[in-house]
């Protein structure tokens, strides 16, 4: 019984003490490199599990292009990924970013002075909520 304590006690700790992810300020960037820490996945019977976003084929990283409205996955991960950004707004210190592929829906919202990022993806029976962090790309 103990034993089991001590775990649960472990683990409430180590949630407890995770800090939220801070990134830097995007103001005027228009090439982004964003990572995905946290990704609550929920089917439409209710079933939701929170876990890491490659455990649902969610990239470590992606590349946002505001310039050319592209989505891609980094060289080095070696998935070859992108999509094009159908609608783009910059306004009230955020970057929003939509769009439609593969019968998903994808829409992220980035704050600017922050560069955190919350994304959601919907498709037929599914829901993901990811919660990142973007920083400038050179």
């Amino acid at each position: 019984m103990k034993t089991s304590l001590m775990g649960l006690v472990l683990v409430v700790a180590a949630v407890l003490c995770v800090a939220p992810a801070r990134a830097d300020d995007l103001t005027g960037a228009n090439q982004l490199l964003c990572t995905a820490a946290q990704a609550t996945r929920c089917a439409e019977d209710g079933d939701c599990v929170i876990g890491v976003p490659w455990n649902w084929n969610i990239p470590q990283f992606i590349e946002v292009d505001l310039a050319a409205k592209m989505l891609r996955t980094t060289k080095a991960s070696g998935e070859n990924r992108s999509t094009p950004i159908k609608y783009l707004e910059r306004a009230a210190g955020q970057i929003v970013v939509q769009g439609v592929e593969g019968g998903r829906a994808f829409s992220f919202v980035i704050e600017e002075a922050t560069g955190l990022l919350t994304a959601a993806v919907a498709r037929e029976g599914v829901g993901v909520t990811v919660f990142g962090a973007c920083t400038p790309r050179p």
